[in-house]
């Protein structure tokens, strides 16, 4: 077993907002940098080693693919204040395979929040998870524009390779 320090591979990563509404949903692309410590052997992944890492997601790199949709969410969360979402794992335990279940903190809006998620660690290696969290955790209330409502509970996709 051997304890490895990883960066993500930004430009081949992804990371994914999804969020529903009440004409369509919204699907947000982005790119994350960071580290992750974590324990591999030869079969992969060793989660009963605690994953220990810092995730880095730039506010102003987001894209929905619709000017309008992104050029609100810039405003509502002020990006030259906050240009940033920075998410810490702090605790890990085994779930079976390659997944563990993690908790850390989201940093987001001037607020730090304690999540819980789970995550894979597959061989390559690659950093893949989802979550869903509640923005009003942050203190963001989501947008309601006349006939557009979009609901409080994001999904949160990871994709991220590690070198």
């Amino acid at each position: 077993m051997n304890l490895r320090r990883w960066s993500i591979d930004a430009p081949a990563g992804s990371i994914t907002f999804v969020a529903t509404s009440s004409v369509h949903p919204i699907r947000t692309n982005g790119k994350a940098s960071g580290c992750f410590e974590a324990a591999f052997d030869d079969d992969g992944f060793v989660p009963t080693h605690p994953l220990h890492g810092r995730l880095d997601v730039p506010l102003d790199d987001l894209s929905s693919g619709n000017r309008l949709i992104d050029r609100e969410m810039r405003r509502r969360v002020d990006t030259t204040t906050h240009p940033s979402i920075v998410a810490e794992i702090e605790t890990t335990e085994d779930t079976g395979g390659n997944a563990a279940k993690i908790t850390g903190t989201v940093r987001f809006l001037d607020a730090e929040v304690l999540v819980e998620g789970e995550i894979n660690l597959l061989p390559g290696p690659r950093l893949t998870g989802t979550g869903e969290f509640d923005v009003r955790w942050w203190g963001l209330e989501p947008p309601r524009l006349l006939m557009l409502r979009v609901d409080p509970i994001v999904t949160v996709e990871i994709d991220l390779p590690l070198i």
